[in-house]
């Protein structure tokens, strides 16, 4: 069965091969063919056509032929040349394409017989393989019934029975194998029979092609002839009429010019016989007149000197008043047009005022409100931010609380299985006494604790940082201080830091002076509500302050007293200048406050952020410690026993791995022994000894 299965399996997959190179060939075979056909057709369309015009223009010379002579004879040479060259050119590609026409009708038989040598290839395939298939379901189902004989000779006469049908398929196989290959080498002498006609085929259409360039290049040669003998027949009959026309035209132009030239001739003569007539009476009348307008002159000369006189004395007259008004005008003129221009000056200087006051209060306005806006924002902003990093802190911090106390839990458990291990192997493998650490070593002094705390502190250490800011501002927006603040701007002024500079000259005066007065507050160190009493109480005029900066002594209480009650510093607010000191002491009282309650309110405690940093410091600390002890549990001196009593381990298992080996050859000797020694039994007790001349048995 299993020599069988591959040849069904092989032909089923000729035939699915065969099949879809079949459906491929028909599609492909249909479009050429369809191609071909479409080709013919349009092929003999325009033969068609080319006859029936070269009729049409054979009928149609004839009739005409007398008007196309009349026309050009150039034009009805080319006419004809064409017409001869299109049928010389038709006849040969009457020729060339023969070759093709017939290459065609070779390659359309070659596929007719192709597709029915196809056809009945696949024919075969498919009997073959039903015949294969048969044959091998026969094979197969004999398979079955060999297991049941149990008679070799029989088993042996169906096994050949077996092969002899599987040679008989195979047989048919090859002989359907030996017909394809017939079949191939049918169809390489065919491809190369089909090379030779090709090459054939391809000499006669360049001999075919060759003869109809020579025939073509002939035929223009000759009808090149033809035409230029044709043109130049025609130029020469044309430059003869076109000769005779001109001369006939300048011999018309020299007669008219004759006739001209005498008929000017003549009217010339009549025009000077007029003139000399005219030019006689015009002299007599000339002389007459003459004399006559020389008398007329003569009185309008006296009369024209009597009123140029008097034409002069009224000019003069004249010219002196407009010379006097003229002056009189320019003045005037001068008077006005510096009048206007001191106008117009002036209102462009109030006009350019009033364009620069409303620009300059929009931009100012407008620089104010953004000023404005971007610092409450930027406040808005900043507390927002506190508020986001106090949460994300405290979250970090419970996390970091979480994850402490889950990987100490780890670590604890992984320490006790570390320390149960040691005591097996001390009590165990070496037989020494075991000794338990203390259990302080498990003693959890940092994590989420510390960090608990420490969260606490820093919370409680925000809540009061945002006390004393909101009693401070409680204070600088309490009227009773405005003298005390607004002196401090006037004499402190140097206090305030760069950047709360530029920003002064952008904000409003109200805002301005209480922006001054908070960073002078923060240079002095003043940041709670008891610093800013103790400052106010600095500097009244009964303060001691320059006397404990001296280090005389005095009371410090009456100092903070005004603010502690707030009926002190603060309490008259109508007699606050009393209350003050002079503006010229106050420089050294600020400084003597410096000097006093500076020292005092840093020996007083640590800030919030110096207490969270040291809180957590400590955390690290005992973190550390705690990592520390869990490292050392097993001591060094425990390592070293461990890493000795592994390498006897070591030695002590390659020792049994050799002890087990030996005991599995022993008993594989013992087995062998047994099994000769039945063996030996077997052969003593044998029939066969007693027929023997010398027994076995008496050699042992």
């Amino acid at each position: 069965a299993a020599l069988c299965a591959p040849p069904h399996a092989a032909a089923t997959a000729l035939l699915t091969m065969s099949s879809n190179s079949n459906n491929n060939n028909n599609s492909a075979a249909a479009n050429a063919m369809d191609s071909r056909e479409a080709r013919i057709l349009a092929r003999r369309k325009r033969i068609q056509e080319r006859l029936a015009s070269l009729h049409q223009g054979d009928v149609g010379g004839g009739k005409e032929g007398d008007k196309k002579e009349e026309v050009s004879k150039g034009k009805q040479q080319v006419i004809e040349s064409m017409r001869r060259l299109f049928r010389v050119k038709h006849r040969t590609d009457a020729d060339v394409t023969s070759v093709r026409v017939g290459s065609d009708s070779r390659e359309q038989k070659h596929r007719v017989q192709e597709e029915k040598t196809r056809q009945e290839l696949r024919e075969k395939l498919l009997s073959e393989a039903e015949h294969s298939a048969r044959q091998n379901a026969a094979v197969a189902m004999r398979w079955a019934d060999l297991f049941s004989i149990e008679v070799p000779q029989d088993l042996y006469e169906e096994i050949e029975k077996q092969r002899s049908a599987c040679e008989k398929i195979i047989a048919s196989k090859d002989g359907l194998i030996g017909d394809i290959k017939n079949e191939l080498k049918h169809k390489d002498e065919e491809f190369v029979k089909t090379l030779k006609r090709q090459a054939e085929d391809i000499d006669l259409l360049l001999q075919y092609m060759s003869r109809q360039f020579v025939e073509m290049q002939t035929a223009y040669k000759e009808e090149l002839g033809d035409i230029e003998e044709a043109l130049l027949q025609e130029r020469g009959a044309l430059l003869a009429s076109n000769r005779a026309e001109i001369q006939e035209l300048f011999d018309k132009r020299s007669r008219l010019e004759q006739e001209f030239m005498e008929r000017y001739l003549a009217s010339v003569e009549n025009y000077q016989q007029m003139l000399e007539a005219l030019r006689v009476s015009d002299a007599e009348e000339y002389h007459i007149l003459k004399i006559r307008l020389e008398t007329d002159i003569q009185n309008l000369e006296q009369h024209l000197e009597t009123m140029r006189a008097t034409y002069q004395l009224n000019t003069e007259k004249l010219e002196y008043n407009y010379r006097v008004l003229v002056e009189r005008d320019h003045e005037n003129q001068a008077t006005i047009n510096q009048q206007k221009r001191k106008i117009s000056r002036q209102r462009d200087i109030l006009s350019g005022l009033k364009t620069r006051y409303a620009e300059t209060e929009r931009r100012y306005l407008d620089e104010n409100m953004k000023l404005t806006d971007e610092y409450k924002r930027t406040t808005e902003q900043f507390k927002d931010l506190q508020g986001k990093f106090r949460l994300f802190e405290q979250v970090d911090t419970r996390k970091y609380a979480e994850v402490w106390g889950m990987k100490e839990a780890e670590v604890v458990g992984i320490v006790r299985q570390l320390l149960a291990a040691d005591k097996v192997l001390h009590e165990q493998q070496l037989g020494w006494d075991w000794r338990p650490p203390s259990d302080a070593v498990f003693t959890v002094g940092g994590g989420a604790a510390a960090e608990a705390r420490a969260t606490d502190a820093d919370v409680d250490e925000d809540a009061a940082a945002a006390a004393a800011d909101a009693e401070l501002a409680a204070r600088l927006h309490d009227p009773r201080y405005a003298g005390a603040l607004g002196m401090l701007c006037d004499e402190a002024g140097f206090l305030v830091d760069s950047k709360a500079q530029s920003m002064l000259e952008k904000l409003p005066r109200d805002e301005a002076g209480r922006v001054r007065a908070e960073s002078i507050l923060r240079a002095l160190g003043i940041a709670d509500g008891a610093a800013f009493d103790a400052l106010m109480a600095a500097l009244r005029p009964d303060s001691t302050i320059e006397m404990r900066a001296k280090g005389k002594g005095g009371p410090a209480s009456g100092m903070l007293g005004g603010g502690a009650d707030g009926s002190g510093g603060g309490g008259d607010a109508g007699n606050e200048g009393e209350l003050l000191v002079k503006p010229d002491d106050a420089i050294r009282r600020l400084k003597a406050y410096v000097e006093v309650e500076a020292p005092a309110r840093a020996g007083t405690g640590i800030s919030g952020p110096a207490r969270a940093a040291g809180a957590a410091r400590r955390a690290a600390e005992v973190e550390q410690e705690f990592w520390a002890r869990m490292d050392k549990v097993i001591s060094a001196k425990g390592s070293r026993v461990w890493a000795v009593l592994e390498r006897q381990l070591e030695r002590y298992h390659q020792l049994l791995v050799q002890r087990s080996s030996s005991l599995n050859e022993v008993e594989s000797l013992q087995h062998q022994n047994n099994e000769l020694r039945t063996l030996l039994n077997q052969y003593l007790g044998s029939r066969i000894n007693s027929e023997l001349v010398v027994p076995p048995t008496v050699m042992i």
